[in-house]
This record gives C-alpha cells, sequence and structure tokens, in this order.
C-alpha cells in the first residue's frame, strides 16, 4: 500500500511537472483561474443582483472612464427626510405674506407599504396665518458642471392640516441657469386636509406628459432643463389663503436626481442594471454548464464506446447506428426544440448539451478499444479466465481514461458555445443572466455600435473557450507519447 501511495506521488508529480513545462497548459490554466475567480468572487466585486438590481443609472449609460464629461449620479439633496433642524441648512427660505415656515419633528413621511419606505420624523412645516394670504419658497441651489443629461427627477411627499376655511397648494420648479423657471409639477388649488402623499404620476423626465407640458415635444429629455453648467435651483413653493381658519403644509422626503450617463466600469443595460455585474456572475453559469455538460458527454462517450468496442457484433453495429443517426441530426436546431418542449432551465440545458455531445467521443474510444483488445495483455487475460467486465475494469479503462481526459478538456468549449448560442436566440434559462443573454440584448436593444456592452462577452466566451482548449491540448501532448518526442 506504501509503494502505490509512493509511485503514486510520483506519477503526480511528474505530470505537473511535465504540464506545468507546456507553454500552452500553463496558458490555459492561467486563463481558467482568472475566470474561476470571477466567478468565486463576484458577490464581493460588486455588490448588485445582476438580473434584479435596476435603475442603478439612466438606462445604457456609458462607463465612466469613457468620458469625464458626462454627468455620474447626482443626488442634489444631501439629507432628504430632513432627520434634523441642521438639514434646513442646505436650503434657502424666502417668506411673503402671511407665513411662516420652520422644522418639527413631530412629523415625518411614512412611506408607502411594499413600495417605498418612510423616512421617519422630520419634516418642514409652513403654517399659514389666519385670514392671511403668505408664500413660502423653498429652494436648493446647486452647481451643475457636466454635460446635458437625460433623465431627472424629483421625489416630494406632502401634507396639509386645514382647520375652517382655507386653500393650499405647492409647485415644484427648477430655476435655470438663465434664470428661467419651469414648473415640474403643481398639485392646484385645494381645500381641506390631506394626509401624506407623493405626485401621481411622478415627477420624472421619463414621463410622456411632463416633457409634452414643459417642451411640448414627447421625444425631448432632461438635457433641455439642464442644456449646460451654471447655476441651478429646485423650487418647492407652498401658497395659503386662510378664511378664517389656519393650514399646516409639511414637506418631507424632497430628493433631487440628475440621472447617470456614465456609470462603473462598462456602464449600464437598458434597464439600468450594472453590465460589469452581469459579466461576472455570468462567468459561473458559464463554467457551470460547460463542464457538467461535458462530464455527461464523456461518461457517456466512454460507456459507449468500451461496450461496443469490445463486445462487438450487434451490440457494436446498433450502438454505431444509433451513433450515426444522432450524428447526422442538425444539432441546435434539434437542442432548440428539446428546449422549448422540456424548458428553458439550466439543468435541462446541461443535460441536453451532454446528451447530444458524447457521440464524437465515443467514436474515439471504440478506435482505441478495437486496438487495445488485440494486444497481448488482454489476450493474456482472457487465456487466464479474466471475464468481460473484469477486462474493460482492469485493463481497458485505464488505458483510455487519458483520451478520456484530453475529450473532457476539449468538449467544454462546445458546451460553453452552445449554452451562449441558446441564450443569444433567447432559449436560454430567463432568471439567469449569462454572456449569451448579454449579447442576445445586445442585439435585441440595437445596441452593436455600444462595444463596451457587445465586446466584453463575447470576448469571454472566447478566452474561457480558449483556455479549456489549451488545456486538452497540453494533456494530449502530455498522454501521447508521439507526440511528446515530437
Amino acid at each position: 500500500m506504501t509503494m502505490d501511495r509512493g509511485r503514486l506521488a510520483r506519477s503526480v508529480s511528474e505530470f505537473g511537472r511535465m504540464y506545468l513545462g507546456n507553454r500552452m497548459g500553463q496558458a490555459g490554466l492561467a486563463l481558467l483561474f482568472i475566470f474561476i475567480g470571477m466567478a468565486a468572487l463576484a458577490p464581493y466585486l460588486t455588490p448588485y443582483d445582476p438580473m434584479y438590481t435596476m435603475q442603478l443609472a439612466n438606462f445604457r449609460a456609458k462607463p465612466q472612464w469613457l468620458d469625464p464629461a458626462l454627468p455620474p449620479n447626482l443626488y442634489l439633496i444631501t439629507d432628504p427626510g430632513l432627520p434634523s433642524v441642521a438639514a434646513l441648512g442646505e436650503w434657502s427660505l424666502e417668506l411673503t405674506g402671511g407665513s411662516s415656515a420652520s422644522w418639527t419633528g413631530s412629523e415625518g413621511y411614512p412611506g408607502i407599504p411594499l413600495v417605498e419606505e418612510g423616512s421617519g420624523p422630520g419634516a418642514i412645516e409652513v403654517t399659514g396665518e389666519p385670514s392671511a394670504e403668505g408664500t413660502a419658497v423653498v429652494e436648493r441651489i446647486y452647481q451643475y458642471a457636466y454635460k446635458p443629461p437625460r433623465r431627472f427627477s424629483v421625489h416630494l411627499a406632502y401634507k396639509a392640516q386645514v382647520t375652517g376655511e382655507a386653500t393650499w397648494s405647492i409647485q415644484v420648479l427648477l430655476r435655470q441657469s438663465d434664470g428661467n423657471l419651469l414648473e415640474l409639477w403643481s398639485s392646484g388649488p385645494r381645500r381641506g386636509s390631506q394626509g401624506w402623499t407623493v405626485p401621481r404620476p411622478q415627477i420624472d423626465t421619463n414621463d410622456a406628459i411632463l416633457r409634452l407640458r414643459l417642451f411640448n415635444d414627447i421625444l425631448g429629455d432632461a438635457s433641455r432643463m439642464f442644456p449646460r453648467g451654471g447655476e441651478y435651483g429646485l423650487v418647492v413653493r407652498v401658497s395659503t389663503v386662510s378664511e378664517g381658519g389656519t393650514v399646516k403644509v409639511y414637506l418631507d422626503d424632497v430628493s433631487a436626481r440628475i440621472w447617470g450617463e456614465s456609470f462603473g466600469l462598462l456602464g449600464t443595460d437598458n434597464y439600468g442594471r450594472d453590465i460589469f455585474t452581469q459579466l461576472m456572475h455570468g462567468s459561473r453559469i458559464s463554467i457551470i454548464i460547460g463542464i457538467f455538460s461535458a462530464v455527461i458527454a464523456v461518461v457517456l462517450g466512454v460507456l459507449v464506446g468500451l461496450t461496443s468496442g469490445y463486445l462487438g457484433g450487434w451490440v457494436d453495429e446498433l450502438a454505431m447506428r444509433i451513433n450515426d443517426i444522432l450524428l447526422t441530426i442538425p444539432g441546435l436546431p434539434f437542442l432548440i426544440v428539446l428546449t422549448a418542449v422540456l424548458g428553458p432551465t439550466i439543468w435541462s440545458v446541461i443535460i441536453l448539451i451532454g446528451f447530444l455531445g458524447w457521440m464524437g467521443i465515443a467514436r474515439l474510444i471504440r478506435s482505441q478499444v478495437l486496438t487495445l483488445k488485440t494486444k497481448a495483455f488482454v489476450e493474456a487475460s482472457r487465456a487466464s479466465g479474466g471475464g468481460t467486465w473484469h477486462i474493460i475494469r482492469v485493463h481497458l479503462v485505464p488505458n483510455v481514461m487519458t483520451m478520456a481526459y484530453t475529450q473532457l478538456a476539449l468538449t467544454v468549449p462546445g458546451a460553453i458555445v452552445t449554452e451562449a448560442a441558446l441564450s443569444f436566440l433567447g432559449l436560454g434559462d430567463p432568471f439567469l443572466q449569462t454572456w449569451g443573454k448579454m449579447l442576445h440584448d445586445v442585439q435585441y436593444y440595437g445596441a452593436v455600435a455600444e462595444w463596451w456592452w457587445a465586446v466584453p462577452p463575447g470576448l469571454c466566451i472566447a478566452l474561457l473557450s480558449m483556455s479549456f482548449v489549451f488545456i486538452g491540448y497540453a494533456l494530449d501532448d502530455i498522454f501521447n507519447p508521439k507526440l511528446r518526442g515530437r
């Protein structure tokens, strides 16, 4: 037993020395380790979910390094929840008539269950004096120094408490760098009390009605609101008219966002999802599908090749005719049909690719077995009473395993490319982000010109496939004495 372990250790050591001495093997292993690192470290390299974390920036934002003049995500309000009186410091107040404004900790936007969280206690309280008219203007001034953005949104929560006869209204405006005021939203004159609520629809330049009202054009965007750098202001105007009663209007969770035209290392897709996150997580799926599918194909190929090659006769004839039939069936169309029938889950894709990839391996193993079974050591084992399965297990399997290892490495690239093709055609698992699905999105949304989105997944597919090809060729070079001696 000790001798066997020592021999095994020497064999492993010799194999490692020969493999590391092969430059192609070194390159393949280095590439593979890079992608394994991507797969393992994906949750730590990026905090986002590749499928469900959306609206990180504007849709199809460019990489941050591509053009520094493009605006990143800009949040104009530091403390939108107004948690303390100090939060009023970033606002300027202008009061006219019978109005007063102050911070209060007794009120706060509670949020909407299952929709958005509240901001907690703290709000701006605007009070209209009895039998008087007044206006409170709250403004946040901001210096903008980037190219024009495409999207701008404002969030606001408000509440009104009215006693007696009183009218109130709220306006949200944008003061442009030239002093022009754009009305983004208005509540209109209202009577009576109002619980906490938010404007509906949201104040967002993605809203076609808002664009039509501001620009008389539904195709306009926020670039007309921020045409150049300069000083801009977000203005909230509260007007009160008290006719013998009192009115208090509360403002909370006031925020404004210029949606980034640049984001991260590779920008965003059409849903504002991080492309770099998709690229990192896609390596996991490709490695899993490639290896598992290749294992299924190699196991089936070895079993069929061993059985048909050694037994011969009708078993060999039947196995090879089935093999020939499957080889004549177009692989990708057949996979498309089966995927549509069985469902596009990752495990059905793995099984289908594996079960449709064993035929070439079976023929290689069979040809090797046909040569081996005529060797003297096999004849000697048969003459000494060795049974069929004993000969296959003891003499044939060890001699074909080197070929099986090589074929395992060389089969993985085909499985990776096949899965990418299925995902590119829209037949992959819809709940998983893969490199093929990224290429599908590029084609579907007409983003071929955005090379930072189109090139990385295709390049990763090629490099990961190349790593296994290099490993397979290195193994073939090591296991095949004729190649090694060349």
